[in-house]
């Protein structure tokens, strides 16, 4: 009951946002248009481009124009191929079997060259099915059909990418101004908990609180990369964003060194000038980091406000900094000058970047020195293929899975007699995901949206009988069904609903299908969860040891590479910090699954979500060593430390991956003789955050969520 509570809170979650009331209105016209043709020249195989419309709309997700060309015509090129090959279905029942298996195996294995690939393949399975669904009584009606489905999608292309169109680097310019805002936010709490000395309780807090700063990168880095392998990617306005997305991360880490470097100053009356001097930079950092983020959200000169003093008039008068802080018995106030330093530069070449950026000046030899220079990897576009070609593999498993249970629907729903079987196999389809807590979650979707929506499309078709009408219907619930997609997905659901069935049914003018759509979903929900069940389960609880155990060993390995380089804003420093926030991503999205699998005591989760937390705070503890290593020689003691802990990590990670408690912790000397109190503070963090880690791990592999 827990568990579909909870899937049920999922359904019914209103995300925050506004409705895309503008991707609603330029999906109903692309619907329209093909629907409006095939009414007035009373050609009822026009009506296919009103499907690929609605399906092509749907896939453009934003990004730059070269990707979203790519995907768009994929799915316009490939879903008049796949409507063809699908249009002689239904003549002969082993070739209908056939075709259906083969075809949406092969949809679902698009997988393999990632989530874009993924949903351009789901795309195209829905053309596929429908098109078995309505077979075509010759040749003739087949090329026919494609060239309307081609008509279509080459309609909605050119509404989504020229009379339509958004700026070419709008979605990118975005995607870094989110980033930069978010770092504005992390800023302006650094300095409140700084001003009021916080507890440590509160600081972790912080950190969780700002947590979306890596998957904001990620996100930016995926959409700006997108556009660099275009003419648009080598422009000047491309070097500005890359420029300015390439300073985040450093400036990250200098954010996380000086909240490690801060929690240290407790409430003591002689940190008070360093902490008010803190909080009154912190506060004109972050009013540079907005500044950015208003220059890349106003992509223009006009309404842009006055970029803000690194340090306000105001606050200097303020917080003037008392003598002592740059006594230099005061090793944390050095400490801190010293990031706060580092962290100014960071800053002017922001500032530099977005105000050439922002007047068409060429980018600054500084802002060139931030980006380096970036290997170029070619990898034959068979390799993805290759490496999912294997029994074991996730991606091949579903496409197995999604394929055998198609065609098992179609096979059951022809032997119970139920109408329009292809259409529960569309619904099989649709709910089955790679991972069972979102099948699940799907499935509720799919019966509550479904139902609901077959039943409006019932009270629709007995209702309306002229075909003007109902074009003005399906445009009405197309527009707003897609503008209430960010806000809440069944909503959407229960909306779109009628619109796959008036569109899939609007050439044969049979209007009664819709009464049976109900039972259909209910055998298709059956069938789905009994596949994700049945065949080749995996269920979370197998996947999240493996990908916290991959978290840790990133975690040694970025230990390893702060201690052995001469500086921790290397970039070899800076890559294995980003491959383990990678791998942490993965853990905790992992984690998020997993809770919605597991059906035991709620307190049972909390080892795994100590493992995540506590590999966080150990990447923290080492990001903050990185920036205050004195030396520019590694002792070797420091070597040797850095050797046992990762080692620690390593054994740490067998033992999740092999399920079992982790041999007790060696003994961690600090023997690392230093005059730097700050740099002594966080080495001694080394051994106590290992024995939390270790803790952890011991709770997590001989506690019940794993079994």
């Amino acid at each position: 009951m827990r568990r579909l509570l909870r899937h049920l809170r999922s359904v019914l979650r209103v995300r925050p946002g506004k409705p895309a009331i503008g991707a609603g209105l330029r999906t109903a016209l692309a619907t329209s248009v093909p629907l409006v043709l095939a009414f007035l020249l009373g050609v009822k195989d026009a009506s296919w481009g009103g499907l690929t419309g609605l399906l092509v709309s749907l896939a453009d997700k934003g990004g730059s124009y070269r990707t979203r060309a790519k995907e768009l015509g994929a799915v316009t090129l490939l879903g008049a191929l796949v409507g063809a090959l699908g249009a002689p279905g239904g003549s002969m029942p082993w070739l209908d079997v056939s075709l259906m298996w083969l075809g949406v195996t092969a949809a679902a294995f698009a997988r393999s060259y990632g989530e874009t690939a993924g949903s351009v393949g789901g795309q195209l399975a829905v053309i596929f099915v429908v098109s078995l669904g309505a077979p075509a009584a010759g040749v003739d009606a087949a090329l026919a059909r494609a060239f309307w489905l081609l008509f279509g999608g080459l309609w909605a292309m050119m509404l989504s990418l020229v009379l339509w169109p958004l700026r070419p680097y709008r979605p990118a310019r975005r995607a870094i101004a989110r980033v930069y805002g978010e770092l504005a936010e992390a800023c302006w709490d650094l300095g409140r908990l700084s001003r009021e000395g916080a507890s440590s309780q509160e600081w972790v807090e912080a950190a969780e609180r700002h947590m979306s700063v890596r998957p904001l990168m990620e996100q930016a880095r995926a959409t700006l990369g997108a556009m660099r392998g275009t003419h648009l990617g080598r422009s000047r306005r491309g070097e500005h964003l890359l420029v300015l997305l390439e300073t985040c991360e450093p400036m990250s880490a200098q954010l996380i060194a000086l909240a490690e470097a801060m929690e240290a100053a407790v409430r003591e009356p002689r940190f008070l000038p360093l902490r008010a001097r803190v909080d009154s930079l912190c506060d004109a950092y972050a009013a540079m980091a907005s500044w950015v983020e208003q220059v890349l959200v106003r992509e223009r000169n006009e309404g842009v406000s006055r970029a803000p003093r690194l340090v306000p008039r105001s606050r200097r008068r303020r917080y003037r900094p008392a003598p002592d802080i740059r006594n230099r018995e005061d090793p944390l106030s050095i400490h801190v000058e010293a990031l706060f330093g580092k962290l100014r530069e960071l800053a002017g070449v922001a500032h530099e970047t977005a105000a050439g950026l922002l007047h068409g000046d060429p980018v600054s030899d500084r802002g060139r020195s931030v980006v380096g220079q970036e290997p170029l990897r070619t990898r034959s576009w068979l390799a993805p293929l290759r490496d999912h070609l294997r029994s074991d593999s996730l991606v091949f498993r579903h496409a197995l899975r999604v394929g055998l249970v198609a065609t098992a629907a179609l096979v059951v729903t022809r032997a119970l007699g139920i109408r329009d079987a292809h259409w529960v196999s569309l619904t099989v389809i649709a709910i089955l995901q790679p991972y069972s807590a979102i099948t699940e979650e799907r499935a509720l979707q799919r019966v509550g949206g479904t139902l609901l929506g077959a039943c409006l499309a019932a009270v629709i078709a007995t209702r309306v009988h002229s075909p003007s009408a109902l074009l003005a219907v399906i445009v009405l619930l197309t527009a707003v069904s897609v503008s209430l997609l960010p806000i809440n997905f069944g909503a959407f659901q229960v909306l779109l609903t009628p619109d796959y069935l008036l569109l899939a049914t609007l050439s044969s003018g049979d209007w009664s299908l819709a009464g049976q759509r109900a039972l259909g979903v209910l055998v298709a929900c059956a069938l789905a969860l009994t596949g994700a069940w049945l065949l080749w389960p995996m269920p979370e609880r197998r996947r999240f040891p493996e990908a916290a155990a991959t978290a840790l060993r990133a975690d040694g390995e970025y230990l390893r590479e702060v201690i052995s380089r001469r500086s921790g804003t290397r970039p070899e420093v800076g890559a294995a910090r980003r491959t383990f926030s990678l791998a942490l991503l993965d853990a905790e999205a992992s984690f998020e699954r997993l809770t919605a699998e597991y059906h035991g005591p709620p307190q049972q989760l909390e080892s795994g979500m100590a493992v995540i937390t506590y590999a966080r705070r150990f990447a923290t503890v080492v990001t903050a060593l990185g920036m205050e290593r004195p030396e520019a020689e590694v002792p070797d003691q420091l070597k040797q430390l850095a050797h046992q802990a990762g080692r620690a990590l390593d054994e740490l990670a067998d033992a999740l991956t092999d399920r079992r408690v982790p041999p007790p912790l060696p003994p961690l000397k600090v023997s690392c003789k230093t005059d730097d109190p700050v740099f002594g503070a966080l080495l001694e963090r080394v051994p106590r955050q290992l024995g939390m880690l270790h803790g952890a791990v011991s709770r997590l592999s001989s506690g019940s969520v794993l079994r």
